[in-house]
This record gives structure tokens, C-alpha cells and sequence, in this order.
């Protein structure tokens, strides 16, 4: 309870103090004699005092305490509605020009109202003031908390071996391809189950076979489907998509038959193609009758075409129930000794001295001894692992200090991984505790974008800038603090830094993070799925019943949809007064449903984060947006149809990300240069002259000084003057430029006459060129102008050259060459004197690049280059990575 109060009242803290500081109360008092601002400080002052005391006992978890915060994180709230109240109307003063607009018209009622709404608050955070400070003491303790940047590139660093697992695999590899048997082989099906405790690495071993290159070339086609406590509707849905079917009609058509329907489509693809199935985790619940009597019987009783399933659970009597033969049933063993001192040393070892040998041995006899409390279950011996690694200046006084307080369990060894995911949960700064709450809301092994995640964040002020780093640069940080604990799987990440694109969570840790997310009243579960509740904070949204069911709430926060073909339009968003984050990303709605959809967007005033990408049906932002006044985050990637952006974007002053990325606008409004606070800005695009007048220009871009982050899209008609010439360079905090130049007609000349033209400031970390159909680069791409540069993309380009004649060399340390044919550089002599602390490479289509350690006979396959390491080959086709990414 400790960890959401505290970061809750941060935000409430810098906002009060950001207030005072611009003399925003002063700007919107009415009457001078209200003693309104005298409250405003004197709150600000108490929290200061009581986020003093919190930090110093953030683990406290005595029952007096965790109520009185409870009721506390309500009056945060409150506090926090009313300062973005405060924003929404010195935006309107700005807007209308009107310097006597009074703050109280936020109240409906006079200053002396407003005031005595802030004096109720100051009481009850008096009252919670006292009754902390009889509990706590001031000089608590702060807990075990890990380093920084270092912390995070030892972790990406470290090899993905899987320990103690490879003979399992090669028995079950051996029950799935049958060598050597007749042809009636290829229409029988296989049944597989593995079981065994939680923690114990089941879905780790499903997920090695899954990518196993022998079992792949085995079947048509394999695919992977979470059941845990989704309905038998949920599942079938999903085995369809995956099979590449729609599921067809919607419950409402079928009744209760669509199960029943949904298996029939299932066989009937099934006849047609071999496939690999792994249904991770089943349970014998509510849900169980149907795989029991229906879908099992179903599969066993028709001819399919070579299909094996391997089952993941936790329950023995699973196996015997849907008819798994006892000699297809494998229970993974607990970990040897010598395989669990190995998967320990790889997280805990990590910052400890490999020269000095003595002292890395004495740690070593530590950790034995905490490897053999955690009975070898790999997830516990992980988590303990990178809890201990994650100290920078590790000392043998504090793993003794973690290994006494490991408790040994009496009788369930499942309590050994909770209790080492509590000794992790503890140990997390104050803001990390909060974040790890957010993934409460996402179904079991959902892969969650990255980006998406830390958006919201930010929307809810949960992550907030420094004077060195935005919000988002703060919020990839934290995600992959998270990722070095182990408490959060990361999916895709780059090359180079081990960036995180996507993540999800074990299914233990998420069954632990469900527990803490009640405990803090934040949301409500059943089974394992979330409760709507009139305390709910969060919300996300899995099926078209719940929304239909949904209730009208003044406390949600964030409402985020979670699968695309859900019906949404019968929400009534108007009555989320509260809400911060609404991420309705890639919804199926006709344009016709998004056009009413806003109008009731709109009315939510406190809206920080919106997200509509992937919504094909938009076409048209309208001119209320410009309603939402604090809005900070504007996500529209992927509207292909959106071809209209009301110029009314220019009065979101609050703007940070502005995300335009693959949309059909052929320009941008005049007026984005207002935006003073942007620092993310995607889907930049510069029209033809006759629009010129009525569009943004690239002289305007000189205007955004926060700017950090630029993805510009340029055409043959896109005009770039001489006077603009030097605009880019001037944007001096700008690290990540990309810019793809459209495929057209080009007339000789004039894509290189255009990029010369923006020459980006040296101050650049990042530059991705894509579509460049030129031999010759720039004046200003050299190393002696992009000093700093990191990270360097080319893909579909007719480049020949990417070094230069000068003698300075790249800093480059990750490269991306992609379908760059005309390139004739030497391997060997780029990346010993070109690009001399290059770690990282991908490359394909790159036909003359004379010895590279893989040939480039295909276009398809992607060889990955470590310095130090062999080549890795991957298939493009599954290449989803993106190419850049503020990080």
C-alpha cells in the first residue's frame, strides 16, 4: 500500500510545487482577499512532510497503516483532479484571451467554495499525518535498491542459455517426431501433457519445443494459446486467428453453441494441416467440462492430419481426464544442484569482480546456501538471483541479510517462489512497485507493447521527466529495470541495447501481482480475471460482454482495450470524469461509430493519453479536440485512412508525443511550431506548394526546442527551401532522426539535393534513412559532424558507401543494413577501422559486402553480428523488431 500512496502523492507533490513555481494560482484568483493559494501551499507543505515519512517505511504493512492510506490514495486524487482542473482552465485563459476567467468555475461555485474544498482535504491529510506518525518512525529503513544504466546492459548482456532442461526436451521432441513409422502416421493425434507446480519451468519447456527448427520443419504450422481462466469462446477464437480463420459469427448470433461451432472450424483445419498446439495452462475449473467432454473426444474421433498437443498445467488429474496416456505425461524435475548454481551465478554474479577470484568465491558459498532454500525451482532461484544482482556495490552483509529473511516453507514448495517474489517486491524502489501493478490488467501471457505501456505511465503521471531525460526515456528505464529483476519476460527487444519493444509476465509472477493490486484496492479479481468495481482505478478490456456490462465510474483512471474486435460503443465514456488513459488502439468501429465515439472523448477533460492507432475507420480528427486541454499524448500510427487533422491540434499546448506515423495525411496544420513542450514527433510530412500556405513547414520545426525525437516522411513533392536548410540542426536536444523517403517518380538529383538539406545537429544518438534510391550520401553524414552517433539504419537504399575518407572514425555501436545492394565495403576493414567499437549488426541484401562472416545469397534470411560472437541467421518474415525507438 505504501508504494502506490507514495507515488501517487509524488505527482500531487511536484504538481503543487510546479503550481506555486509558475504562479498559476496567482494567474487564475478572482479574488484577491481568498486565501485559496495560502491552502494550495500549506498542502503542499504537509505532503512533503508525510512523503518524507512513507519513503522511509515504504514496507510498513500494519493493518492501521494500510487503511489509513487507502483512504489517503482517495484524497490524492482528489488533490490531483483539482491541480489538472487548475491546467484545464489557465489553457482556456490562454485560449480565449480572457485574464478575469476564475479557477472556481472548475467548483460551480465562488473562491470561497474552491477554498473550503481545500481546506476539507488539508484536514484529512492532517488526519492522516497523525496517525502515520504514531505508527512510523522516522528513520525506517529504505530497502535493498539496485543501480542504473549498468545494471540494465549486464542483464541484455548475459546469454539466454536455458539450464537443465535440454534432455527433457529431447525426450519430448522424440515423442512428438516418430521416426521411422508408416504413413498412417501422418493422421494420427498426439497428446502430450506436462505438469507440475508453478515455477517449475513447464511453459519454459513448451516454449523451447515451440521454437525447437527440428519441430517446426515437423509440422504446417505451430501455434501457441494461453487457456488458464479464459473461456472455452476466448480460446476457440484465439486457435482460430492463429490458424489464420476468423472465428465467424459473434456470441450474440450463435447463442451458446459458438464453442461448438468454433470446434468444428478447428477440425476442419485440422484435417488439412499438421500443426503443433501447445495450450498453456489449463485448469480444472468452470471451463473444464467442455475440453473434457467436447473438445478432446472431438479432436481423438476424426482423421486430422498429424497433429500433436502438449498441455501445460499445474493439475495432476488433468492428464487422465482428457485422455493423456500415463507414458506421455512428463513432470519436470526440480533443479540439480550444480544446473541451480549455474542459473543463480548467471543473475547474481553478474556485478560481482570476475578478477578478483577469492572474493567472487566467498560470495559463491553464499549462494549456495540461498540456492538450496529455493529447492530448485527455477523461477524462485531467478528472482533471488537478479534481486541480489541488481545491487551495484554488492556485499556479502546484505545477501546474508536477503538469505535469513528467505523463510523456508512448511509444506508447499509454491510458497518458496512467492516468498522470493516478495523479497523482490520489497526491494523495489518506490515508482517500480507501481509500474509492476499496471500489468494486473493484462490477460495471462499477453504480449504487451512497450511503448504502450509507458505512454500510460506518463498519462497518469505515474512516470514523470527530469532536467536529462523525458518521460519516455524515464519509462523505458523503468520497464527495463523490471526486465533486469525477472519479474517482467521481455519479447522482442533491439540488437544493439537490448531496448524492450514487447514484454509479458510468468503466469506465477502475474498470480503474484494480482494479489498485490487487490491488497492496494486498485482492482477487483474473480478467478483469476478483473472485477469491474466501483473502486476500480484500472480497467482492461478483454470481451464485448464486459463492456456492455461496464458501469459509470468517476474514479477510473485508464481504460484500455485489449483485443481489437470488441465492440466499445456502448461504454458511456462521458461519465469517466477521472480518466487519464483511454487506449482504444486498433478498434474495428466504422467511421460512422469513431465520429459519435468523440464526441464523447471530448468531454473528458482530464485526458492526458490517447491512443486510436490501427483504428482503419478514422478518418477525420475534429475540431473539438482541441476540448482536451491537457492532453499530453496523441497516438494515431496506422490510421491509413485518416486523411483530414483539424489545424485545432495546434491548441494542445500540453502536447508530448505526437504520433502520426503511416497515416494516409498528406500534411500536417500550420501552427505545430506553437507546441513548445513536444518532444516526440512522428509522421512529419511536407505537402506540395499549392498546400504549402495552409500547411506546416519545415521552418516550423525550428520552433519545437524539446523536440528529442523526429520521423519525417518526404516525396517528390515535397519542398524543402534553401532558408530551411539549417533548421534540423538547430534542434539541439533532437537524439532519434528518421526519415523515409516515399517510393514515386524521383528526378535525378533530387533526393540527395533534399537530404543535404537537413543536416541533423551533432548532438543526434540515432539516424534510420529508408527508400534513399541515391550512390552518394550527404556532406554532413560523417563522423566528424554526427559525433555522437549510436545507432545507424539503411534499408531499401541504393547507397554505395557508408564510410567516409576522413580519419576519424564511427562511434556507431549497432548497425542495420537492410536490401542495400550497391554497397561495396569491405567487412573486415569496417569494422576495424570504419566502425571500431561497433558491437551489433543485422544485415541482409547487402550482395557486396565482400566478407561477411554469412553470405548474402538470400534476401530472406537476416544474419546477426556480434563482436566477439558467431553469426546468428533469422527469417525476416519473422523479424518483427522495429527500427527505431526513443530509448
Amino acid at each position: 500500500m505504501t508504494g502506490v500512496a507514495v507515488t501517487i502523492l509524488s505527482a500531487v507533490v511536484q504538481g503543487l510545487a510546479s503550481a506555486v513555481a509558475e504562479g498559476l494560482v496567482k494567474a487564475l484568483m478572482k479574488k484577491p482577499d481568498c486565501n485559496f493559494e495560502e491552502e494550495l501551499q500549506s498542502m503542499n507543505r504537509r505532503l512533503v512532510d508525510i512523503k518524507g515519512l512513507l519513503e522511509k517505511n515504504e514496507n510498513c504493512d500494519e493493518p492501521a497503516v494500510k487503511a489509513t492510506l487507502a483512504a489517503f490514495r482517495d484524497v490524492m486524487y482528489e488533490a490531483d483532479d483539482i491541480l489538472t482542473d487548475c491546467l484545464i482552465r489557465q489553457e482556456d485563459q490562454k485560449k480565449r484571451h480572457l485574464c478575469n476567467l476564475s479557477l472556481f468555475n472548475v467548483f460551480s461555485g465562488n473562491s470561497q467554495a474552491a477554498a473550503r474544498k481545500i481546506q476539507d482535504l488539508n484536514r484529512g491529510i492532517d488526519d492522516t499525518k497523525n496517525i502515520l506518525g504514531k505508527h512510523l518512525t522516522a528513520g525506517g529503513s529504505s530497502g535493498l535498491h539496485g543501480g542504473d544504466t549498468e545494471e540494465l546492459r549486464r542483464y541484455y548482456e548475459q546469454s539466454d542459455e536455458i539450464f537443465g532442461i535440454g534432455d527433457q526436451v529431447e525426450k519430448l521432441k522424440g515423442w512428438i517426431i516418430c521416426k521411422g513409422s508408416d504413413e498412417k502416421s501422418d493422421y494420427k493425434l498426439e497428446k502430450i501433457v506436462i505438469v507440475g507446480m508453478g515455477g517449475l519451468g513447464k511453459t519454459t519447456i513448451a516454449d523451447v519445443i515451440f521454437n525447437d527448427s527440428d519441430v517446426m520443419k515437423h509440422f504446417d504450422r505451430n501455434i501457441k494459446v494461453v487457456v488458464s481462466h479464459f473461456t472455452e469462446e476466448d480460446v476457440g477464437r484465439s486457435i482460430l486467428e492463429k490458424l489464420g480463420e476468423k472465428s465467424g459469427e459473434q456470441p450474440s448470433e450463435l447463442g451458446g453453441h459458438i464453442a461448438d461451432e468454433m470446434l468444428n472450424q478447428i477440425i476442419s483445419r485440422l484435417e488439412q494441416e499438421s500443426c503443433l498446439i501447445i495450450l498453456d495452462d489449463i485448469w480444472d475449473n468452470d471451463h473444464f467440462a467442455w475440453w473434457k467432454n467436447k473438445f478432446f473426444p472431438r479432436l481423438s474421433n476424426s482423421t486430422l492430419k498429424k497433429t500433436c498437443i502438449i498441455v501445460t498445467t499445474r493439475d495432476h488429474g488433468v492428464a487422465s481426464k482428457i485422455g493423456v496416456h500415463e507414458d506421455r505425461v512428463h513432470e519436470p524435475p526440480f533443479l540439480e544442484e550444480n544446473d541451480g548454481l549455474l542459473l543463480f551465478s548467471k543473475y547474481a554474479l553478474a556485478s560481482i569482480d570476475v578478477k578478483n577470484e577469492s572474493r567472487r568465491k566467498i560470495f559463491e558459498e553464499e549462494g549456495k546456501k540461498i540456492v538450496a532454500k529455493c529447492g530448485g525451482l527455477p523461477l524462485a532461484i531467478k528472482t533471488i538471483g537478479a534481486l541480489l544482482g541488481s545491487e551495484p556495490n554488492s556485499s556479502l552483509a546484505g545477501w546474508k541479510r536477503i538469505w535469513e529473511s528467505f523463510r523456508e516453507p512448511i509444506s508447499q514448495k509454491e510458497n518458496i517462489v512467492m516468498n522470493s517474489l516478495e523479497l523482490s517486491y520489497k526491494a523495489l524502489p518506490l515508482p517500480l512497485k507501481q509500474c509492476l501493478l499496471y500489468f494486473s490488467v493484462f490477460p495471462e501471457d499477453y504480449k504487451v507493447q512497450a511503448e504502450r505501456l509507458v505512454h500510460w505511465w506518463i498519462g497518469e503521471g505515474l512516470v514523470q521527466g527530469t532536467k536529462s531525460k523525458t518521460a519516455t526515456e524515464m519509462g523505458f528505464e523503468h520497464l527495463s529495470k523490471l526486465v533486469s529483476r525477472c519479474l517482467v519476460e521481455a519479447v522482442e527487444r533491439r540488437g544493439y541495447d537490448g531496448a524492450v519493444y514487447s514484454c509479458k509476465m510468468h503466469d506465477m509472477v502475474r498470480d503474484f501481482t494480482l494479489l498485490k493490486a487487490k491488497d492496494e484496492q486498485i482492482c477487483s479479481f474473480d478467478q483469476n480475471r478483473q472485477h469491474f468495481s466501483d473502486h476500480s482505478r484500472w480497467w482492461g478490456l478483454i470481451s464485448a460482454t464486459e463492456a456492455k456490462s461496464f458501469k459509470a465510474s468517476s474514479k477510473l483512471r485508464a481504460l484500455l482495450l485489449m483485443f481489437g474486435d470488441q465492440a466499445i460503443i456502448d461504454i458511456n465514456l462521458g461519465s469517466f470524469h477521472s480518466l487519464r488513459a483511454l487506449d482504444l488502439s486498433n478498434n474495428d468501429l466504422d467511421s460512422n461509430a469513431l465520429k459519435d465515439l468523440f464526441k464523447l472523448i471530448i468531454s473528458l477533460e482530464r485526458l492526458a493519453y490517447l491512443n486510436l492507432s490501427g483504428a482503419k475507420g478514422l478518418k477525420e480528427i475534429p475540431k473539438s479536440i482541441s476540448k482536451l486541454r491537457v492532453l499530453q499524448l496523441l497516438v494515431l500510427n496506422g490510421c491509413v485512412n485518416l486523411s483530414k487533422l483539424s489545424p485545432s491540434v495546434t491548441d494542445l499546448k500540453r502536447l508530448l508525443v505526437l504520433d502520426l506515423e503511416s497515416c494516409g495525411l498528406k500534411y500536417l496544420p500550420h501552427g505545430l511550431g506553437t507546441l513548445c513542450k513536444l518532444q516526440e514527433l512522428s509522421g512529419f510530412c511536407l505537402e506540395r506548394p499549392p498546400l504549402f500556405r495552409n500547411s506546416c513547414s519545415l521552418h516550423e520545426l525550428g520552433e519545437l526546442s524539446e523536440l528529442r525525437v523526429l520521423r519525417m516522411q518526404l516525396s517528390e513533392d515535397s519542398k524543402v527551401r534553401n532558408e530551411d536548410s539549417a533548421v534540423i540542426s538547430k534542434l539541439k536536444k533532437l537524439k532519434v532522426l528518421a526519415i523515409d523517403f516515399n517510393k514515386g517518380q524521383w528526378k535525378e538529383d533530387t533526393m540527395f539535393q533534399m537530404l543535404d538539406k537537413l543536416s541533423p545537429p551533432s548532438e543526434l544518438k540515432e539516424l534510420s534513412l529508408r527508400h534513399y534510391y541515391h550512390n552518394n550520401l550527404p556532406k554532413w553524414f560523417s563522423p566528424e559532424h554526427l559525433c555522437n552517433l549510436e545507432y545507424l539504419c539503411m534499408e531499401d537504399g541504393h547507397m554505395t558507401d557508408i564510410s567516409t575518407d576522413a580519419c576519424t572514425s564511427w562511434k556507431v555501436e549497432g548497425l542495420r543494413l537492410k536490401v542495400v545492394p550497391l554497397l561495396k565495403m569491405e567487412w573486415y576493414e569496417l569494422i576495424e577501422k570504419k566502425m571500431p567499437i561497433l558491437r551489433y549488426a543485422e544485415v541482409s541484401g547487402c550482395y557486396g559486402l565482400a566478407n561477411f562472416p554469412y553470405p548474402m545469397d538470400d534476401i530472406n534470411v537476416q544474419a546477426i553480428w556480434r563482436r566477439s560472437k558467431r553469426p546468428e541467421i533469422s527469417d525476416l518474415h519473422q523479424d518483427t523488431t522495429p527500427q527505431t525507438q526513443n530509448n
